[in-house]
């Protein structure tokens, strides 16, 4: 028996499609026609129950419904987000590619924008096809009438409209490699065909005079060409896209397969395809005991770029039924681009259908810790950083607290309150009865004075690097101090501690 949708999947927040609350919000949104609409209906009677088949937007009143005027006719502006609802997260790990060097030239190509076109939905309105037809008969006609005037009046002229408009594809298609036990590393560009140097040519035949006899007449033979030897030879060189190496964020599984880790990793990117390098680089192996949420065997079709919207085309689901790891791991890896805001993700071109756990709006939140199931709205999100348990990472965890505007002290008590329910995978660095004593925030500069047991840190700098990641993750804070009973932590672990601690690397490898 098939089981009835207790909720409209077509449902999410505001801020990220992929969450949505059991009950009515003002923070909802319908996403049925692929972008965020306001929601006229009831949505106890309709979006939160089996009924949402039944719903006007369900049904195809969509496009009614976004062509009435909103704020009397005024165009509708987003709400800003309240920064004491919601910590917001800098983008400090974000790896930020020069657009003046590594833009990828997707969306001025036609080809790859009509195929991305063609999975998004369609909605109605629009010139009647009665119209369409008569202009495409016009269109014909006249083709006719140009084909037998030029048949009439004999060869024109070469048409420079090919060379003025050049097709360019917008997608980069990759080969179809053969699936193997490794992981499929799809090129990043295509090698140019090398062009065959052109024939040479012959020189005329040489005539020789004839010679004068009164029987014998005049013979014409033709002397075979003679190469010169200091002539030099045309040749070829296939062109070859400059790569360069460059430094960018992949997102792999942590050993025991429940958490996401970011990596710092070198990659070469050739002919400036940075987007395009590092998904490539997803389905390689990971390093330092990290694991593959990726299936090997997958193919990357197509990478595009489109007013800010990621679409890849793979030829099959890239994770297993039901897993949405990967795909979160592919979103956060794209997102580390500024040119970058969205994703969508086709199956042999074909739209894959919203799946909750993905972000397909770009957010900052990691690994989502809800152990209270509180409310988006409702909450406050810090972002914390343990070790994991075989100390070879730090991995982050956005946790969701009762809502405050304290939200540096908020952070420092949960960093000290440990990882609790993931406890098996990762570990406390810092003393676990160790006390907050006072939090201050100038210049940029937040002073976090802790009690003694934090001197007693067996490994030093994983317990002030986690500190440091905590408390910078903070907007406006850039830097941290660290004091013990009020005092410099210098004092106890030496001079090299006398400093402000900045957010470190993540993950280098």
């Amino acid at each position: 028996m098939t089981e009835v949708a207790t909720h409209c999947p077509y449902i999410g927040l505001k801020q990220n499609r992929a969450i949505r609350f059991s009950t009515s919000t003002a923070e909802h949104r319908c996403y049925i026609s692929g972008d965020a609409m306001d929601i006229p209906v009831d949505q106890a009677s309709y979006c939160l129950t089996q009924f949402h088949t039944q719903c006007p937007l369900y049904m195809g009143s969509v496009a009614a419904h976004n062509r009435a005027p909103a704020n009397n006719g005024a165009p509708r502006k987003g709400t800003p987000r309240e920064r004491d609802s919601v910590a917001a997260m800098p983008s400090a790990d974000a790896y930020e590619a020069s657009p003046d060097v590594y833009e990828e030239d997707w969306a001025s190509a036609q080809r790859a924008a009509r195929r991305a076109a063609a999975s998004l939905p369609r909605r109605s309105g629009g010139i009647p096809t009665s119209v369409y037809g008569l202009v495409i008969g016009l269109l014909v006609v006249g083709a006719v009438v140009y084909f037998y005037a030029g048949t009439l009046l004999g060869p024109s002229a070469p048409s420079d409209t090919a060379a003025l408009n050049p097709t360019q594809a917008a997608f980069e298609p990759l080969p179809t490699v053969a699936p193997t036990d490794a992981a499929v590393l799809p090129p990043v560009g295509d090698t140019p065909v090398p062009t065959l140097p052109p024939a040479t040519a012959t020189s005329d035949p040489a005539a020789i005079p004839p010679v004068a006899s009164p029987t014998t007449p005049a013979q014409v033979t033709a002397a075979p060409a003679q190469p010169n030897p200091t002539a030099p030879v045309a040749t070829t060189v296939p062109a070859t896209p400059e790569v360069k190496d460059m430094v960018v964020r992949l997102v792999y599984g942590d050993a025991s397969g429940q958490l996401l880790v970011p990596v710092q990793r070198t990659i070469s990117v050739p002919g400036k395809k940075v987007a395009t390098a590092a998904l490539a680089a997803l389905f390689t192996d990971p390093r330092n005991g990290l694991t593959r949420i990726l299936l090997p065997d997958t193919q990357i079709l197509s990478l595009a770029i489109i007013d800010g919207t990621a679409v890849i085309d793979f030829n099959k689901r890239p994770t297993g039924p039901g897993d949405v790891r990967g795909f979160a791991a592919i979103a956060l890896t794209m997102y580390q681009f500024d040119s970058v805001s969205k994703i969508k993700f086709l199956i042999n071109g074909v739209e894959m259908p919203t799946e909750n756990g993905i972000p397909y709006v770009k957010s900052s939140l990691v690994n989502l810790w809800n152990p209270s199931n509180l409310t988006l709205t409702g909450s406050t999100a810090v972002t914390v950083s343990f070790v994991s348990a075989t100390s070879k990472h730090d991995v982050t965890l956005t946790k969701l607290i009762e809502k405050t505007v304290n939200v540096a002290e908020a952070t420092a008590r949960t960093l000290l309150d440990g990882p609790g329910q993931y406890s098996a995978v990762l570990k406390r660095v810092i003393p676990e009865s160790t006390q907050l004593r006072g939090i201050r925030i100038e210049n940029g500069v937040v002073t976090v004075d802790f009690t003694q047991p934090f001197a007693s840190a067996t490994d030093k700098p994983a317990a002030v690097r986690t500190v440091a990641r905590s408390m910078t993750s903070i907007a406006g804070i850039k830097a941290v101090q660290i004091l013990v009973e009020g005092a410099p932590l210098s004092n106890v672990w030496g001079n090299e501690y006398n400093k402000n601690f900045e957010r470190p690397p993540t993950n280098a490898e």
